[in-house]
């Protein structure tokens, strides 16, 4: 969203010292034109799936939100800032500049010590942006690569992919340029106001006020590190511990712009457990399941961002999630949320039960003797499903049928955002059917560890896989961290779901 005129010379303050406007205008000019070093970093590409476009929130059903604070004028803000974070257990992304890492090493350090996600903030912030300053494509790709080498220098973060337009100024072709360089622009839904001080008659309850007026599913609030150079007040920083308490008590979490890449995935334990990494916790059937029975498997509501788990009775309990039914007293091997809400159960032999949405057909009755039926997916493109068989096979009910691993023991079939399938095989390997491959684990596995489940991504189309031994490797995917080494004795993981 780019800012309007008066909006962006008011926001010069947040990010320039008080001069004299010849000065102002020769130091803007300065720093537009003064070439910069060449960054040493070879340029990565965009995360799948992020390109063309300035994401101002992060595409999500869940009651999630992002603080990010830009630090570029002076370090004011940021040891409360830090403060508050840590005392109510949230992490933040913070974009900082090249000039800000230069002239507060310190409190740089201490960002990126404290683990928040560090993005890009241009090396000089520009005057009045990448567009109205007239930057070449040459000038906006130094500033972005350079900077992105003086935050890792200086931090030891890696700021890529994350980049924010100094005064939210851009257009689609600075956007292409952005992405030229592998970073994926990262703008606001809010912005708190906070930079404007006392002066400009903001106050701490305005800043909360516009963060909660503005309040969403994937909510991105813009706050600043620094003072304001008038009135030296550091209003977002004064006003994080109400905007938190405030989010909380609504049902929100934090997450840092990382879900812009997927939220991340939930993975299940025998006992019902559920253990979250980079998403929301709604609770779990930990110590609730009644003797013998076991939870099976979890599956994610699009609609809500909470989950279903499955137990080994056909029961089905929910978290943020609505309650349709369940098989309750039979045999199931599967679950899978549907894109419009609602869940399927499956059967061993190919039944397909539905719940709150719609049901295409089964393979009940339909399976040669010997071959059950052992996982199902759904079509994010027709709301139809795939039954994956124990030979390996694959059946199809309103989604189209690309290919199947028939002839192979399978573990796992997950269904991506973009239409096809992966299917995954006990040794690591993914085959992609219809979809798009980004590698495996074939190859790869320690002895006696086997790959027992795979999740697609719904931002990336990337996927991850769960390992009989707790772990989870990434594929295009961000990586939140898994059960490695943490699984409890006469446990097991039994499935894994992403957001």
């Amino acid at each position: 969203m780019a800012m309007k005129g008066t909006r962006i010379i008011r926001g010069l303050a947040r990010c320039m010292p008080r001069v004299a406007p010849l000065a102002l205008i020769t130091a803007g000019a300065l720093a537009m034109a003064a070439p910069l070093p060449a960054a040493s970093a070879a340029a990565r590409p965009v995360p799948p799936g992020l390109g063309g476009q300035n994401w101002a929130a992060i595409p999500t059903h869940a009651k999630v939100a992002a603080l990010t604070f830009d630090a570029g004028a002076n370090a004011d803000g940021v040891q409360s800032i830090l403060g508050t974070l840590a005392k109510y257990h949230v992490k933040a992304t913070f974009n900082l500049t090249g000039n800000f890492v230069r002239d507060y090493p310190a409190p740089a350090k201490a960002i990126a010590a404290a683990g928040h996600r560090i993005g890009d903030h241009s090396v000089s912030h520009p005057y009045p942006g990448f567009v109205k300053a007239k930057l070449t494509d040459t000038q906006m790709r130094d500033q972005v690569l350079s900077a992105e080498s003086q935050i890792a220098s200086v931090t030891g973060a890696d700021p890529w992919p994350w980049f924010r337009f100094p005064y939210g100024d851009y257009n689609q072709h600075a956007i292409s340029v952005v992405n030229g360089t592998g970073f994926v622009p990262v703008g606001w839904t809010v912005d708190t106001l906070g930079w404007k001080g006392t002066s400009g008659g903001i106050t701490a309850q305005t800043v909360l006020n516009r963060v909660l007026g503005s309040l969403q599913p994937g909510e991105i609030a813009l706050m600043h590190c620094g003072s304001n150079p008038d009135d030296h007040s550091t209003l977002d920083a004064d006003a994080l511990p109400a905007v938190i308490q405030s989010l909380q008590a609504r049902g929100y979490s934090f997450v840092t712009v990382d879900a812009l890449m997927g939220l991340g995935y939930h993975v299940l334990t025998s006992n019902g457990g559920v253990h979250n990494y980079g998403t929301p916790w709604y609770g779990s059937d930990a110590g609730k399941l009644p003797a013998g029975v076991t939870a099976t498997a979890i599956a994610a509501d699009p609609k809500t961002g909470g989950y279903w788990i499955l137990k080994s009775n056909g029961g089905v309990d929910n978290y943020n999630a609505p309650w349709y039914g369940s098989m309750a007293g039979h045999t199931v091997t599967g679950i899978a949320g549907t894109p419009g809400g609602g869940y399927l159960l499956l059967t061993p032999n190919g039944g397909v039960h539905n719940y709150g949405t719609r049901w295409y057909g089964s393979s009940a009755g339909k399976l040669p003797t010997g071959i059950k039926a052992v996982g199902i997916a759904a079509d994010a493109k027709t709301g139809g499903y795939w039954i994956l068989k124990s030979n390996g096979g694959v059946d199809n009910y309103n989604a189209p049928w690309y290919g199947s691993m028939a002839g192979h023991t399978v573990t796992g079939i997950a269904g991506t955002p973009g239409g096809g399938y992966l299917v995954l095989t006990p040794d690591g390997g993914v085959h992609n059917f219809g979809a798009p491959w980004y590698g495996s684990d074939a190859g790869k596995l320690p002895a006696g560890v086997t790959a027992t489940g795979i999740a697609a991504d719904p931002a990336t189309g990337g996927y991850w896989i769960v390992k009989s031994n707790g772990g989870v490797d990434a594929f295009a995917a961000p990586w939140y961290g898994s059960l490695a080494g943490q699984v409890p004795a006469g446990q097991s993981v039994t499935g894994i779901a992403g957001e």
